[in-house]
Parts: C-alpha cells; sequence; structure tokens
C-alpha cells in the first residue's frame, strides 16, 4: 500500500514536472511570434503618400491639370494686384482735373495723368487731344471708346482663368475616359478568369483625374466670378467719371 502511494506520488511529480517544461518551451516561441506580428504591421499612410498614389493613378493627365492650376494661380495674383480702385479710378483724381483744367493748366493735366498712370488717366488723355472741340457729344464719344478699350484690356488679362476654369475638367474628363477605355481592354483581355482587382488601376486613375480636374477648376471659376464682378463695378464707376468730366469741361454753361 504504501509503495503504491509512493509511486501515485512520484508521478504526479513527473507529470508536474513535464507541464513545466512544456510551458517553459511555449513562451520562447510564442514572443518571436508577438514580435514577427508586431514587424510585420501595416505602415501607415500618411496624407503625403496619399497624395503620390493619387498622383501616379492619374498618369500622365495630372501634369496637364498642374500646369493649369499653376497658371490660374499665377493670373488670380496678377488680377488681384492690379486690379484695384486705384488703377482704375483713384479718390480724387477727377476733382483734380477739372480745377487743372478750368484754371487753363492743360500741361499740368496731361503731367499728373502721365504720373497717375490708371485707366481714367488714360481716358483724359484722350480728351486732352480733343481739348479745342466744341462738340462734347464728339468728344464724349471718342472717351468712352477709349473706356470700352481699356475695359476690353482688363477683360483679356482675366482670359487665362477662365481657360484655367474651362480645360481643367475637360482634362479630367479625357482622363475618366481613358482610365475606363483600359478597365474594358482589361476585361476583355482576361474574359472569365478575370478579377476585380486588377482593374483597381484603370479605375483609380479615372477618378483621380476626375477629381483633380474639378478640384482646379471650381476655385478658378469662383475666383473669375470675383474678378469680373469686381471690373463690372470699376465700370461703372470709369463711365460716372467720364460723364462727369465731359459735363464739367465740355458742355457749354
Amino acid at each position: 500500500m504504501k509503495l503504491k502511494i509512493v509511486l501515485m506520488g512520484l508521478m504526479m511529480a513527473g507529470a508536474i514536472s513535464m507541464m513545466k517544461v512544456s510551458a517553459d518551451e511555449a513562451a520562447p516561441s510564442a514572443e518571436p511570434a508577438a514580435v514577427t506580428a508586431t514587424a510585420e504591421a501595416p505602415k501607415e499612410i500618411t496624407a503625403l503618400d496619399q497624395f503620390v498614389i493619387f498622383w501616379n493613378q492619374g498618369g500622365l493627365t495630372m501634369y496637364f491639370i498642374a500646369l493649369l492650376s499653376i497658371l490660374g494661380v499665377g493670373c488670380a495674383l496678377e488680377r488681384f494686384a492690379h486690379l484695384s480702385k486705384s488703377r482704375t479710378v483713384p479718390d480724387g483724381f477727377t476733382a483734380e482735373v477739372i480745377s487743372l483744367w478750368k484754371a487753363g493748366k492743360i500741361d499740368d493735366v496731361a503731367a499728373y495723368c502721365r504720373d497717375n498712370k490708371s485707366m481714367l488717366a488714360r481716358v483724359v488723355e484722350t480728351m486732352i487731344q480733343h481739348k479745342d472741340s466744341k462738340d462734347y457729344q464728339e468728344v464724349k464719344l471718342f472717351a468712352e471708346d477709349k473706356v470700352g478699350r481699356e475695359l476690353r484690356l482688363e477683360n483679356r488679362k482675366a482670359a487665362m482663368l477662365s481657360m484655367a476654369a474651362t480645360i481643367a475638367p475637360l482634362l479630367g474628363l479625357f482622363g475618366t475616359v481613358f482610365g475606363l477605355l483600359g478597365a474594358f481592354g482589361t476585361v476583355a483581355a482576361m474574359g472569365e478568369m478575370g478579377d476585380a482587382s486588377v482593374l483597381a488601376d484603370d479605375i483609380g486613375k479615372a477618378l483621380a483625374t476626375t477629381v483633380a480636374g474639378l478640384a482646379v477648376s471650381m476655385p478658378c471659376l469662383f475666383v473669375f466670378g470675383l474678378i469680373k464682378n469686381r471690373l463690372n463695378l470699376y465700370a461703372v464707376l470709369l463711365e460716372e467719371e467720364v460723364a462727369d468730366l465731359v459735363n464739367q469741361l465740355f458742355v457749354r454753361k
């Protein structure tokens, strides 16, 4: 009986020692697995990485859209820098011209216009060329013609912005159609064995160029509208100042 108890105790001690050995062997193997899982964790995609992927998907069309965006930004900066009230209808200019003109200082008026270099100053220079005219309607006609030409020149300077707003979505549409053609070509080549994942590049190109084209077009169109509204306001002010000058200088009281 005592022998059986001793044997059972030895068996239990051996089983416990075997369990400890198994646990010690399993622990080192679990650690490399954890290290491997950590090493194989997916890399976080930054905004720059996403932009590079987006750019590569768009292909060559993205370069043309980028050029249009640079053109639009340059045109917008030029217009906001030069299309101002001081360069169109400066405050106090009309009163100074009327004062000098009525004092008979025509040469001083011409010098004042050369120094001012505004649109209204160039219109007054046209009036000076017809200072001896007795028909105020004739002078008014020449002045209004000069105003129209000045405004057309200012409109032309904003044409690049309008062109960028128009062509950018068309380029995006071109990239979209080109990407869809590639997708259909891939489906036709692979037939029934095709996998939807192989179409990801072509579909990505289609979507990327569309988004890029709209992203360039919408701001350009918005800025173009602001510039047109500002130019229309200055056109009204310019016409009012010209009418006042003709009335004060050429209409006989």
